[in-house]
Formats: C-alpha cells, sequence, structure tokens
C-alpha cells in the first residue's frame, strides 16, 4: 500500500484539524509532526513503535493561526506531508484553549502590561568587587487584561480557568505575530465590572501568569467526525443528545467511540 497523509478540520472553537496518516502496514513506526517555517513539532499523539492498524489518526489541537503550516508523517523514516495550508482563527479575537479538554474562551485582550524575566541569583562583595552568583534567566510572566461583552464569554473563561488541565491554557491570535503566542499557567486572577449598571454584561478579568511549557506529551487531544456521532446516536433523536449534554460545547469534546 501507498502512505498517503490528509487533514480536515474540526470546525469547533477554536478550530482544530484531524490528520489521517493512511496505507500502513501494521507494525510500522510512524511520528508525525506539525512543521512551521520549517521547524518541526511532534503532535501530541502522533508517535507510535508499531502502528496496530493500516490507519492512523492524530488531531492537532495547538495549532497557529495566520501562517502556513505543513503536517508531515515520517513512516519507517520515510517524509510524506501535506501542503503549506493557513488556518484561520474564527472570530478574529484572541483565543485561550485546554487542548486536552476542548474548553475554550473568546476574549479580547485589552492591556498586556510588562513582561518580565528573573533569575535566581545572589550578589558577594569580595575586596571591593561584585561578585554574583546566578542561574538562566526564566521564561517570561506577566499580566493581561482580558475584556469580556457577554456573560456567557465570562463562564466561557471562568470554566476555563477553573478545569484547565494542570493549570495552564494556551494563548493564539489570529495574525501570525511573532513572540505572541505561548502557554500560560494562571495563578492569579481579578475581575471588575465594566460599569455598575446591574444590566451591564462586560466584564475585564485580569489574569497573572507564567509561561510555561505545553502538557505533557502523554496527555492527548481527542476529535470525533460526525459519521461517528451518527453511529453513536443511531436510532435516537436530538433529544437523546440534549439529554446528555447542557451546552454544545460539551457535545464537540465528548467521546463517541
Amino acid at each position: 500500500m501507498t502512505v498517503a497523509i490528509a487533514t480536515t478540520l474540526h470546525p469547533v472553537y477554536p478550530p482544530r484539524v484531524v490528520i489521517a496518516v493512511t496505507g500502513l502496514t501494521v507494525g510500522d513506526v510512524v511520528d508525525v509532526y506539525r512543521s512551521v517555517a520549517g521547524n518541526r513539532t511532534l503532535l501530541r499523539g502522533g508517535s507510535t513503535d508499531s502502528a496496530p492498524d493500516t490507519a492512523m489518526r492524530v488531531v492537532d489541537a495547538e495549532l497557529p493561526y495566520g501562517i502556513p503550516v505543513t503536517h508531515i508523517a515520517t513512516v519507517n523514516g520515510t517524509d510524506v506531508s501535506t501542503s503549506a495550508t493557513t488556518y484561520t482563527l474564527t472570530g478574529g479575537k484572541i483565543a485561550l484553549s485546554d487542548a486536552i479538554t476542548g474548553l475554550a474562551a473568546e476574549v479580547v485582550i485589552l492591556a498586556a502590561g510588562q513582561l518580565t524575566r528573573t533569575r535566581d541569583a545572589a550578589r558577594f562583595r569580595v575586596g571591593g568587587r561584585n561578585i554574583v552568583v546566578s542561574r538562566p534567566l526564566s521564561a517570561r510572566a506577566g499580566a493581561y487584561d482580558l475584556f469580556l461583552e457577554t456573560t456567557t464569554a465570562y463562564d466561557n473563561l471562568m470554566t476555563l480557568l477553573a478545569q484547565a488541565t494542570e493549570g495552564i491554557v494556551q494563548l493564539r491570535q489570529p495574525g501570525g505575530y511573532d513572540g505572541f503566542d505561548a502557554y500560560l499557567a494562571v495563578d492569579n486572577l481579578t475581575e471588575e465590572r465594566w460599569s455598575q449598571d446591574g444590566s451591564d454584561q462586560r466584564r475585564v478579568v485580569t489574569i497573572e501568569f507564567a509561561e510555561v511549557d505545553a502538557w505533557p506529551d502523554e496527555l492527548n487531544a481527542t476529535a470525533f467526525t460526525y459519521d461517528q456521532v451518527e453511529t453513536y446516536y443511531s436510532g435516537l433523536t436530538y433529544a437523546d443528545a440534549e439529554g446528555d449534554f447542557a451546552t454544545y460545547i460539551e457535545a464537540t469534546v465528548a467521546d463517541y467511540s
């Protein structure tokens, strides 16, 4: 069989891509990557030392937006790849998301403030000289003021921050701006009403964070196709799905296997 790779856009917020690698032989060694500007990143759940089937599906729930992205499958040392595709972040605002649970929030950043880097260091004065013993600089830390226009947007953010896997969320923007996308460990938040009018739904939530690495590799993202949903609810009605899920976001991240 001839190995092939194909992508399908999974229409959730924020959009993610399902990569299908077909034409495998059972036992193949497979690694699936995202490539941006020639730099490869192994996808979450995208590696196996012995393919159990002739096809493999991987979810890229952490891709950047506004810049060309190529997906590559390395099978027994040989590459097959997609053409470069630029994906769009729907809505045009900033996305905060958890690739593991699928929870997400759409926000506007009002102010970024200063981003700081620190290092553990100690100073000693010896014979009139300054002696400094120091460690490498840390990653950046800072605060963002997030503007939320509706109660629904506020509830989505609060749910995401409360349930974020290991307290980490991924920040992505629509323009492909360098040095902005990041993984944030949020350790403090302050909320303020835009006005004191009880009918005004707008809020500003200030989050304090430290930039960190992504979630551990063993934590996988999941995605299911409409065919799988149809099979799962075969012979049933929308009322059955309504009884299972209170919101659409719960339905989009549910397990239909």
